[in-house]
């Protein structure tokens, strides 16, 4: 390619427009094209080299201009029209050999008497310049068009749009993907209804470790102001990472010599939670900064640094259930008849209502250099530290924990007025239960580290990649909580989605016994070092393209202590509660909340040195050893079939695996120490396992071309995901006497496999216009869940409740539609229609696989939601843009917290948000956000049964305002 100037381009079209009638050789020839949508400078350069045919432009006319993506075996004149449709750019000239390309808008520079001839056609559209929120969706809708696969894309104008405290509120706006919320943030992702556990992340397509117990990211460390953008792959590939049956989310960051925005960008704000305005000395008022800094010292050099802040002060209200006593699916509970001589009756063990005052800092420092002293060569480095840390203060009220349960009927006939639904006892009034109004402080101290080298050399035929990468991730936390108690003389309780408590006896007018207080403090390390060489070799036949092949190999480790508890004594009997102060909730009918200093009252009720075990004085007591090797080699095609361009490629990927877990066996009985003093003597013996298998991944895809800018795509893979890290552990804790019982992890666990078939039909009917409908079908096998399973231990043959592979099989399907456009789509003639816009998707999904819990009646697997939606509404100008955006999602079972077994139903959730930005002129713009405008709350269940109240949580609303100053 050519760049001209302005005379110069005059000259040329002058002569071109001569020669054109006379041959057009290059322009008649059909070649094969793999061009993505990329800045037009490129676009045009690529279409030069792949065409045969010499383009000729300037500078100025392709600056600030993106070309289409062109695929496929395309004749040269219908590939340059493609690549250059709806861009703002016109053909001026051709002579079959070298072609002039112009900017729309300039054609009337060169109308002169010479060039007469060479003028374009009267009806050459004026240049439109494409920004903010459309311009995001333009920028997605480039890259999924590319895509060889099923897969869906955010631009980083995408995750500024709307409220973006974590990446994964962005993601859950994409088809088939959906979020749980955590502390009033989207957290965790589950993508085709198969949850978290089966989803591979990574950052510049390397995997990361992570601070949770299992393989879980959660997305909330991620800064989303040092990210470019996000992909979610969910076909798969040969050179794509195994590790993700439901789909690999990869996040992309800044890449310093292709970027072209300002050189500073510096953003500060406000942001309000609104949900603890109940709360006594509530303040809800955080802040969020950032700023980057892009450095183009050369044509060879650039570097990118980015310093990120967040303090987010939130609180919120939550109400939970602990289950019920129900021994018809625990075969370790006993129930008990509520009415003398009548049937058995599961009972709640208990409940508890809580305010949380949330205190969340979030700071990161990101770094990225390129160097590409030529076109053979460039090297790329990049660093991503984050660190978050939550304080968490906690009021709680547990009720009813002596004699809601009636264990072994024990309180049988004490339960007046009984309101039983659906075969369970879910309100009475009983005497004397107890209340325990409890003063707690939950703090979480996490950090990540994510750092490669990436090394890439070209020649016109070869393709050499290395990759070099590290991450880490450590948390460590506490939850420390005093308590108290007493025991009004009666308690009517209601448990329901409106649940209600009330006492004879307020705790603010009561003297509180003081009981023996808890410190739990456990830790986790995660480490993976990768190493990465990939080759590509370029043919020039008419069928096959290119061959890639490669290898890696990874070794992770994981470390975990748990178990760690410290119990504190009372240094003091009782506690007035007329020195805490009392306030109501407003979401939830029960008795009123106390509220105390923790620290003073700590000191109060258990002395100076209560508490005093933390974190980094427990030693870890399990870890995982994982390493990983992994090779592939790929063969990409292009050819027609019944003229239609026809792309694709077939592959195979060979995984090796070796896991090893250490941890402890931990037995206990109980002997009499002193005559009537009993006490637990623990005994721990060093254990071990492991597993090892090699699986072998084959993998093909196929896109056709079957009408102008219409895709049907196809996919056949095998894909495996290794089984959750925690759930490797080969830690346990048995009986020392038969029966011989215990609870364990397993370390044998085979990966989750599926043969999947993926198949997607994709229109672009405008250069931002979208529609599409997406299949897929999976035959899944390996399932892990949690049953009982056989051990020999010792000799003795033990029955360990576990983490399993299923022995059954099961699929899941779905399906996926998405379609977005510009509202003049639909009326044309009315100029200032495409200034708005919709955007909007739905997954609809059904699977046959079961968990092994609750006995007779098992959940659906773990991630399943029936139906997932979004509709945005958008309005976009050069000066303002703002967006209306709503999510749904059906009910579906989830994990709730750390412990694998907590196995919920999340109830059906709609949410509202709101974003809108003003440009003040071309260096600064103001932007307001608002989250959950409907302050939705998460409800859960457990047990499959939507009588027995799991969770309940008000999280509030969210509103943000922040300046951006560019430079």
């Amino acid at each position: 390619m050519i760049q001209l100037s302005g005379a110069s381009r005059a000259a040329l079209i002058a002569a071109l427009s001569v020669s054109a009638a006379y041959s057009a050789p290059a322009f008649a020839q059909t070649k094969a094209f793999a061009i993505p949508a990329q800045p037009a400078a490129k676009g045009v350069q690529a279409f030069a080299q792949q065409s045969g045919l010499q383009l000729l432009a300037s500078a100025d006319d392709l600056n600030g201009l993106r070309t289409n993506a062109v695929e496929g075996t395309l004749p040269v004149d219908k590939a340059l029209a493609q690549l250059i449709s709806g861009t703002g750019l016109s053909l001026k000239s051709n002579d079959g050999r070298a072609a002039v390309l112009v900017r729309a808008s300039a054609t009337s520079i060169e109308r002169t008497a010479d060039t007469a001839q060479a003028e374009a056609p009267a009806d050459v559209p004026e240049e439109v310049t494409v920004v903010g929120i459309r311009k995001s969706l333009r920028d997605a809708i480039d890259q999924k068009r590319s895509s060889s696969g099923v897969a869906e894309f955010i631009s980083a104008k995408e995750i500024g749009v709307l409220p973006d405290v974590t990446i994964a509120e962005s993601l859950a706006r994409l088809p088939g993907v959906t979020t749980s919320r955590d502390r009033g943030n989207d957290s965790q992702a589950s993508i085709r209804g198969i949850g978290p556990r089966m989803v591979l992340g990574t950052v510049n397509g390397r995997e990361v470790a992570t601070s949770e117990p299992d393989r879980n990211v959660r997305w909330e460390i991620y800064p989303s102001e040092v990210v470019a953008g996000a992909a979610v792959y969910k076909s798969s590939e040969a050179r794509l990472l195994s590790g993700g049956i439901s789909g690999t989310v990869d996040l992309q960051t800044i890449r310093p010599l292709s970027y072209s925005g300002p050189e500073f960008v510096v953003r500060a704000g406000g942001v309000y939670y609104d949900g603890g305005k109940a709360f006594p000395g509530y303040d809800g008022l955080g802040w969020r900064a950032s700023g980057s800094w892009v450095k183009k010292v050369n044509d060879q050099f650039a570097f990118v640094i980015g310093l990120t802040g967040q303090n987010q002060k939130n609180g919120y209200e939550s109400f939970r259930g602990w289950g019920f006593n129900d021994d018809s699916i625990r075969a370790g509970n006993s129930t008990g008849p509520v009415i003398a001589g009548g049937p058995k009756v599961p009972t709640p063990w208990g409940a508890g209502a809580e305010a949380k005052f949330l205190d969340a800092d979030r700071y990161s420092a990101s770094f990225g250099a390129q160097y590409r002293p030529n076109a053979q060569f460039e090297l790329t480095y990049d660093l991503l530290y984050s660190k978050y840390k939550i304080q968490e203060d906690q009021n709680q009220t547990w009720y009813g924990e002596n004699n809601w349960g009636n264990w072994a009927g024990g309180n049988t006939g004490s339960f007046s007025n009984p309101v039983i639904v659906n075969g369970d006892l879910v309100g009475a009034t009983t005497a004397w239960s107890r209340l325990m109004p409890v003063v707690a402080r939950y703090a979480e101290d996490k950090s990540l580290l994510v750092t490669g080298l990436n090394g890439k050399w070209s020649s016109e035929l070869w393709t050499v990649t290395a990759d070099l990468s590290y991450s880490n991730a450590e948390r460590e936390n506490t939850w420390r909580a005093i308590k108290t108690e007493y025991y009004p003389s009666s308690m009517t309780w209601l448990l329901s989605e409106d649940p209600s408590i009330t006492v004879t006896q307020q705790p603010e007018t009561a003297t509180l016994s003081t009981v023996a207080g808890t410190n739990d403090v456990g830790k986790v390390k995660d480490e993976l070092t990768s190493g990465q060489v990939d080759f590509r070799r370029e043919f020039g036949g008419d069928f096959w393209t290119s061959l890639q092949f490669g290898a890696r190999y990874a070794d992770r480790t994981k470390s975990e202590a748990t178990g760690y508890t410290q119990a504190a004594g009372p240094v003091t009997a009782s506690v007035n509660a007329s020195t805490l102060t009392a306030y109501k909730l407003e979401n939830f009918n029960v008795p009123a909340m106390l509220k105390g200093d923790f620290d003073a009252l700590r000191t109060q009720v258990y002395g100076p040195n209560a508490f005093s075990l933390s974190p980094d004085q427990i030693a870890y007591n399990s870890e995982v050893s994982e390493k990983v090797g992994e090779a592939y080699v790929q063969g990409n095609f292009a050819s027609t079939f019944i003229e239609a361009p026809v792309t694709g490629n077939v592959g195979l990927r060979v995984v090796n695996v070796d896991s090893q877990s250490s941890g402890d066996s931990r037995t206990s009985v109980w002997v009499e120490a002193t005559p009537g003093n009993w006490v637990e003597r623990v005994t721990l013996t060093p254990t071990t396992g492991g597993v090892s298998y090699t699986k072998v991944l084959p993998s093909a895809s196929v896109k056709v071309q079957v009408i102008d800018n219409g895709f049907l795509k196809l996919g056949l893979a095998r894909v495996m995901s290794r089984a959750p890290l925690n759930e490797l552990k080969a830690n346990r804790a048995i009986s020392t006497s038969a029966p011989y019982t215990g609870s364990a992890g397993n370390p044998y666990l085979k990966p989750f496999e599926a043969d999947q078939i993926d198949v997607s039909y994709e229109y672009y009917f405008r250069p931002d216009s979208l529609f599409a409908v997406a299949g897929y079908y999976k035959n899944v096998k390996n399932y892990v869940g949690y049953n009982q399973r056989s051990e020999t231990i010792n000799g003795n043959v033990y029955t360990l409740t576990s983490p399993i592979n299923s022995s059954k099989g099961g699929f899941i399907s779905g399906v996926e539609f998405t379609f977005q456009t510009p509202f003049d789509t639909f009326l044309p003639n009315v100029s200032w229609m495409d200034r708005f816009g919709i955007y909007s998707n739905l997954a609809l999904v059904n699977s046959n696989i079961k968990e092994f819990v609750p006995a007779g009646n098992p959940l659906p697997m773990n991630g399943v939601a029936d139906t997932t939606a979004i509709l945005d509404l958008w309005y976009s100008d050069k000066k303002f843009e703002a967006r209306l955006g709503a999510k749904y999602h059906s009910e579906y079972t989830a994990i709730l917290g750390w412990d694998s077994t907590n196995l919920v139903r999340v109830m059906p959730e709609t949410t509202l948000d709101f974003s809108a930005g003003y440009n003040v002129n071309s260096s600064v713009s103001l932007r307001f956000q608002a989250g959950n405008l409907l302050d939705t709350p998460m409800k859960v269940y457990t047990d499959y049964k939507s009588n027995r109240v799991g969770d309940m949580s008000y999280y509030g609303r969210r509103f943000l305002f922040d300046l951006t100053y560019k430079f």
